[in-house]
């Protein structure tokens, strides 16, 4: 497993990141044996860490989680530990299906775009974009998986993202999951 540590606004030393690389390996190993890659990216703001941990594991499967504290270690802690606990429950989640007949994942890539608002301390190249409008810093291509209504928001929580797209597999329509103001759960669907 590729296991990378950097840091923005600050240096990330040897024993963090030998600390680091134990907890995401040792987390990884428990719940997959086939984790593929893991980034943990700490910032400081002020007098606060902030730890940002990725994990890719199999199958599509991508799990963000954040930790802030006065330590970059107790900072990595939370945020390690909100991944194991995703883990921890998706692993439960498939265990609880295994008795269910299996269905062929299929998966549709499309486009995906990570859109930036310009702020005022970082200078970033605008190409020509109006003041008001987002810049496009990332662009790459994901999977739209096939599944039902309750996988993708269990997908959409593991990634710990606002919105998930999928193809419903009852209907093979393309709809959409997302986190509500309220808390709730929305759902969007063409039928």
């Amino acid at each position: 497993m590729e296991i990378n540590v950097t840091g923005r606004k600050m240096k990330v030393g040897d024993a963090l990141t030998l600390h680091v690389e134990d907890r995401l390996a040792s987390v990884a190993d428990k719940y997959f044996n086939r984790t593929i890659d893991a980034t943990t990216r700490f910032e400081k703001e002020g007098h606060t860490y902030r730890s940002n941990v990725s994990l890719h594991a199999n199958q599509g499967i991508n799990l963000q989680s954040r930790g802030e504290a006065d330590d970059p270690y107790a900072a990595f802690e939370m945020a390690a530990e909100k991944v194991e606990k995703q883990l921890r429950r998706y692993k439960r989640r498939l265990k609880s299906r295994h008795k269910m007949p299996q269905r062929e994942a299929s998966l549709e890539l499309a486009q995906d775009y990570t859109l930036v608002a310009e702020t005022d301390d970082e200078e970033v190249a605008t190409d020509g974009a109006q003041d008001d409008q987002p810049i496009i810093i990332a662009e790459t291509k994901t999977e739209i998986p096939n599944v039902s209504v309750g996988d993708a928001v269990m997908m959409m929580n593991l990634s710990d993202a606002d919105a998930f797209m999928f193809r419903n597999c009852k209907n093979e329509a393309l709809e959409v999951v997302y986190k509500r103001s309220d808390g709730n759960v929305g759902w969007i669907s063409p039928n």
